[in-house]
């Protein structure tokens, strides 16, 4: 078995993902002596844990839209609850008319359309979309408007799992393409998590989360 890198969770196997010390990390995975060049943080989403719910089963995208869908109450659509148990509820139900199973949890192709329904229930015209192949402009884009989004991934670490995304960092080292890592509330955590973008190589499902045209 291979061991992790600097920085890295044991758990994690020299993967994409479990990483607690950015620089540590980038370090050692890409041999020394980089720097920051870039970190864009959306600050304000609540960290939700999955076992906060229904016992955690299978419900991480649930998790990762109620994190959100309640990060946008503080930001003005007052009409969203302020109990995040009632946001799960309100999205828990529309998930079982699109296919959410507690055994098998949300089809990455119901994301959007949950999201979109759940909008709809407090009264705004937002919507969710997504994507299943992507650049990293896909990614950057949304953080740099201050959009946290869900990431659903189908192996590796975060296998059939969904987390939100909150941040990046961005190092550099003359000479070497940029390393990117993204910033992640993975709903098992209390603590940010990293994913390496550049060994981010897998089948998933970037969902954004489109708030209203027009502010409350």
């Amino acid at each position: 078995m291979e061991h992790p890198f600097a920085g890295q969770l044991e758990v994690a196997n020299n993967g994409y993902a479990g990483i607690i010390d950015p620089e540590a990390y980038v370090n050692d995975r890409y041999h020394g002596r980089w720097t920051l060049k870039r970190s864009v943080q959306i600050e304000g989403v609540p960290v939700l844990l999955q076992r906060q719910f229904e016992n955690g089963k299978n419900n991480c995208t649930l998790t990762s839209i109620t994190a959100i869908f309640r990060f946008y109450r503080d930001h003005g659509y007052a009409n969203i609850p302020d109990d995040v148990t009632q946001i799960q509820e309100d999205v828990r139900e529309i998930a079982f008319r699109h296919h959410f199973k507690d055994e098998k949890g949300t089809p990455p192709t119901q994301i959007a359309t949950i999201i979109t329904k759940l909008w709809k229930r407090y009264g705004y015209d937002g919507r969710g979309s997504s994507r299943y192949l992507w650049k990293w402009s896909t990614f950057e884009r949304e953080l740099k408007a201050g959009r946290p989004f869900v990431l659903n991934m189908a192996n590796g670490f975060y296998k059939n799992h969904s987390v939100t995304g909150v941040g990046y960092l961005q190092f550099e080292k003359r000479g070497f393409p940029d390393v990117i890592l993204l910033a992640v509330l993975d709903n098992r955590s209390k603590d940010v998590r990293y994913i390496d973008f550049n060994e981010f190589n897998f089948w998933g499902s970037i969902t954004r989360v489109h708030p209203p045209a027009t502010r409350p």
